[in-house]
């Protein structure tokens, strides 16, 4: 056994564990012997470094639906500088402080704003407009939400606002007259605030343990009063009522880095979580409700239908990876549009979220963005989410891990630690916010049924080997499957088995699932699995160990949904029918007999590739 240590950012230590497991994978496909054994494993280490340090999806957009390039904000890389861009030659005057204009200063969460100003002429390259918390002083420029930099002449924007459940004001700075010198406030605009600081936002939905059940949840301000359900058969009949628990969570309650710093771009209070478990549903039948209280107010008419206990009923289920933050990510934009027409206009039964969820990363602004953008959809369609590299992993604070990982080496292995990818948040607001049967590990891996599909999310962010809680829970579920009930197997994780881009050829984590989890999932005849993590859409043959054959797994990517798609070569594998790199999602259609899988573009919401199963 060869351990080999890896300095990752200075300040940690981590370790790669090569084992003859290990080398018998590359031993079988004739790429290593075994006096290769330690030059393989110099070389391998080195490109696992390069795919460390590269693979990190990074942005920097704001909640409140601005997009920005990495490293190019006022803060922390340009804000107060001591030389700012210089616009012009002619040096400029800085007007005494001015009121900006606002269309409205009560909004409701999703409601633009507009704000106006009088334009400063000419104006520095790196002038802006941000939003900051009423009570931050004029001369702390950098401790904004969002912002936008100003064109020259420019007088107004548009900011689509996301309930904070504070007061808030726009603030536009500029640099002194010969924009070299700090940021100086120019205008200030009135207190914005929202309607109802205990607005019922962030309404969602999730299947419980049993078909009969279903988790209703939303966010306040406040805590004060019991919330409630009201839901019934028709809308002008909510009839039952269910009442709710409350939880949130605190910067202290994450594991590192970014999360537990208060700060605007860092963590904000969350508001309160509350959510309603609703009992007896009958199968197949459409409940309408809305949550809140009296007291707070109550939210808009929503609806679900609750999903069939019979197999011979078909179902319809939406899968995708990756989304992050619309409007800011022009793919997720596009596909929160998409699928909220097809789910305003199609009886879909539930969706499947398989890692990489909001890409908040320990700024606390882009969770409440993320849930006020999926309300549409997941108010009315269960939101199923899988944890992905971006809300779980972490270096630090293991006692704090909600999968209870004891410590480097339990669940969470050495070799699957990356880095802080969460932002120190290790899954912590996912937790809190989202729901699932509990039936494993929470979130981190569990399993339900729909119709005639067995689901099986399981972690690639966990040590998933043979002595591992998680490989002995997968095991003990797939043998437990009835197929005479649930014919059709999905089984679903975020990090990819297998994918023929070339940017990652030695991709150890890859590498091990197909090493322990493959044989597993062939073993007990699954009939698809679906991850994410890389950015772009690829479906393999039914296979087996890089081999195409007759009654093998299905292996789709379908990290598509949003977060900056990628753009890199593919190796020509066999195994690869057919593959793209376009913004998309996907949608599943299944009876006990057949199974249909479509794969929509984004950009004309056209079918780009479509296979059926039968049984």
């Amino acid at each position: 056994m060869i351990h080999i240590f890896i300095d990752i950012d200075d300040d940690h230590l981590t370790y790669i564990e090569i084992n003859e497991d290990f080398f018998f994978i590359f031993k079988r496909q004739g790429l290593v012997t075994d006096c290769d054994k330690m030059f393989f494993s110099v070389i391998l280490i080195s490109s696992l470094l390069i795919f460390i340090q590269g693979e990190k999806h990074l942005n920097a957009n704001g909640p409140f639906g601005k997009s920005h390039k990495y490293k190019n904000e006022p803060s922390p890389y340009a804000c107060n500088r001591g030389a700012g861009v210089q616009s012009s030659f002619f040096p400029r005057r800085v007007k005494p402080i001015q009121q900006m204009s606002v269309s409205k200063t009560l909004y409701a969460s999703t409601e633009p704003i507009q704000v106006s100003w009088t334009p400063v002429s000419p104006s520095c390259k790196d002038d802006f407009v941000g939003v900051f918390y009423a009570e931050v002083p004029d001369d702390q420029s950098c401790d904004y939400f969002d912002y936008e930099f100003i064109q020259n002449k420019q007088n107004n924007t548009t900011w689509y606002m996301t309930n904070l459940r504070r007061q808030l004001n726009f603030r536009y700075y500029s640099r002194d007259h010969t924009c070299s010198g700090n940021y100086t406030l120019i205008a200030k605009s009135p207190i914005i605030q929202p309607i109802n600081y205990n607005e019922p936002t962030q309404i969602h939905i999730a299947y419980g343990d049993r078909i009969d059940q279903m988790y209703v949840s939303y966010l306040t301000n406040s805590s004060q009063f019991i919330p409630q359900c009201q839901y019934g058969l028709a809308p002008t009949s909510l009839t039952m009522l269910q009442n709710g628990t409350t939880t949130t969570y605190k910067a202290s309650d994450m594991c590192e880095a970014k999360a537990i710093i208060v700060g605007p771009q860092n963590f904000i209070d969350p508001g309160f979580m509350h959510t309603m478990l609703l009992e007896n549903l009958q199968p197949s039948t459409a409940y309408y409700y809305r949550v809140g209280t009296n007291e707070h107010g109550w939210s808009d008419i929503y609806s679900f239908i609750n999903r069939p206990a019979d197999k011979e009923e078909a179902v319809n289920l939406i899968a995708y990876g990756d989304l992050g933050l619309s409007p800011v990510e022009p793919g997720a934009k596009s596909t929160i549009d998409r699928v909220t027409a097809r789910v305003l206009s199609t009886n879909f039964t539930c969706l499947l979220h398989i890692g990489d969820i909001s890409y908040a990363r320990g700024v606390g602004a882009l969770w409440d963005a993320f849930m006020t953008q999926i309300q549409p959809i997941a108010a009315r369609v269960p939101y199923m989410t899988g944890i992905g590299n971006h809300e779980y992993d972490h270096v630090e604070g293991g006692d704090k891990d909600p999968s209870y990982a004891p410590g480097p080496g339990g669940f969470r292995p050495d070799w699957g630690n990356y880095g802080y990818d969460s932002g120190g948040e290790c899954a912590v607001p996912m937790v809190r916010r989202f729901h699932s049967p509990s039936n494993g590990n929470g979130l981190f891996w569990y399993s339900f049924d729909v119709g005639p599909i067995h689901i099986l999310h399981y972690s690639t962010e966990h040590d998933f080997r043979r002595t591992s809680p998680q490989y002995a829970w997968i095991e003990q579920d797939l043998r437990s499957v009835d197929r005479s009930r649930t014919p059709w197997i999905i089984v679903g994780a975020h990090r990819p088995m297998y994918a023929s881009e070339t940017d990652e050829p030695y991709d150890y984590i890859k590498i091990m699932l197909q090493f322990y989890l493959e044989p597993l999932f062939y073993r007990y005849h699954v009939d698809l699995n679906l991850f994410a993590h890389k950015h772009s859409y690829e479906r393999t043959c039914p296979m087996y160990q890089n081999r195409c054959i007759a009654d093998g797994v299905i292996h789709v990517l379908i990290g598509m949904a949003g977060q900056d798609i990628d753009d890199g070569d593919y190796s020509g594998a066999e195994w690869s029918i057919y593959h793209d790199q376009e913004y998309g999602y996907t949608q599943l259609w299944a009876n006990k007999t057949y199974l249909n899988f479509t794969y929509f573009h984004n950009s004309d919401d056209q079918i780009a590739d479509q296979f059926v199963l039968g049984k």
